[in-house]
């Protein structure tokens, strides 16, 4: 059994981060010392990492925690985690279409800008560079 600090220190999580997650359902102390601090058990490691691991491929903390229900009841997860990868990809996919277009926008007026570095400007509450064109 650990406590709060030596299971923060072992996985480079803070220790508000382990109670935050506690709070939302993601991991639980295994029990208390008299004094009132928390234990939690050796498998506590792997939890957070698996958290860390969902949350850097950009799972929602609820959704890790639908994935660890599942475990949690003794079934395998593979086809939630799959569904949840699947339907990031989908975002990320749409995101990067709005982003890309951000980019051809920008390159288009900063081309411009590039062109007219000292254009007619009266700087009241606009700039010729973020007008319509």
């Amino acid at each position: 059994m650990q406590r709060i600090g030596e299971l923060a220190e072992t996985t480079g999580v803070s220790r508000d981060t382990l109670r935050y997650y506690e709070r939302l359902g993601l991991l639980a102390p295994a029990g208390r010392t008299p004094s009132g601090y928390r234990l939690y058990p050796p498998e506590a490691a792997r939890r957070v990492a698996f958290v860390k691991r969902a949350q850097a491929l950009g799972l929602r903390l609820y959704e890790i925690r639908r994935i660890l229900e599942v475990m949690d009841e003794g079934a395998r997860p593979c086809a939630h985690v799959r569904a949840a990868l699947e339907e990031k990809l989908a975002e990320i996919e749409v995101k990067l279409k709005a982003l890309l277009l951000v980019k051809a926008e920008l390159e288009r007026r900063l081309a411009w800008a590039r062109d007219h570095p000292d254009p007619a400007c009266d700087g009241r509450d606009t700039c010729v560079y973020l007008e319509p064109r």
